[in-house]
């Protein structure tokens, strides 16, 4: 049974690694971009702290997992593409379409590694820039409410990058409870301009997102296929 209470998972993070420079990107965005460099080390993000998930990453304008929806087809007769929410059985697995970025084998076999009777994967769809990797740092949900709470570092200084591109991101969360998607009416989230570990208190829910995190809309997505 699920807690009515919305603390039921609530989980924020260690301190996380110091934010390196990163080679093409330093000096660019906004005042919330920059990195102090004698900021003393932290220790390392610890991903396992909070509940188990997969990221997918791509250079598209797409979604990147969805379901054809027979039910409505674009001009050129192809399914419209559905964004789920919330994935909840193996026949709704099987349906899953993919794009062709970074992480899909592994987003593959953590679905099939899910234990539906007793789980459910929650999915979520992130614009991020990318100059910068979205760090999950918290999960709380309900019955009826679910929010999520992320933060936001510099990739490494190997990565090449441009400043101002983005960079579509899907975050596959396996919550350890057969949760009803029906009975959920409440969605919250909120990417903080700074590390898991520096978040000093959970943002007030509702809080808006910053400018560099953008949460994909779970509507009908009509853009060509990947």
């Amino acid at each position: 049974m699920v807690s009515s209470e919305l603390t039921r998972r609530r989980t924020l993070l260690g301190a996380a690694g110091a934010l390196a420079a990163l080679a093409g990107c330093s000096g660019s965005g906004s005042a919330g971009d920059d990195v102090t460099p004698t900021e003393p080390a932290r220790d390392p993000f610890d991903p396992d702290s909070v509940p188990a998930h997969r990221r997918l990453r791509g250079a598209t304008d797409g979604p990147l997992v969805w379901i054809p929806d027979e039910t409505r087809t674009r001009t050129d007769g192809e399914p419209r593409r559905r964004l789920p929410t919330f994935v909840t059985s193996r026949e709704e697995v099987d349906r899953l379409r993919f794009a062709d970025v970074d992480g899909v084998e592994a987003a593959r076999s953590f679905l099939a590694e899910t234990t539906f009777d007793t789980e459910t994967i929650y999915l979520e769809e992130f614009s991020v820039r990318r100059c910068y990797e979205l760090q999950l740092c918290d999960v709380s949900w309900s019955e009826t409410d679910i929010d999520t709470q992320f933060g936001r570092v510099l990739r490494d200084a190997d990565v090449a990058c441009e400043p101002d591109a983005r960079d579509a991101t899907a975050w596959l969360v396996r919550l350890p409870e057969a949760l009803d998607p029906d009975r959920i009416t409440s969605y919250g989230s909120g990417v903080s301009g700074s590390s898991c570990g520096e978040r000093r208190r959970r943002p007030e829910r509702g809080q808006p997102i910053t400018a560099d995190a953008v949460p994909a809309s779970n509507a009908t997505a009509e853009g060509d296929d990947a």
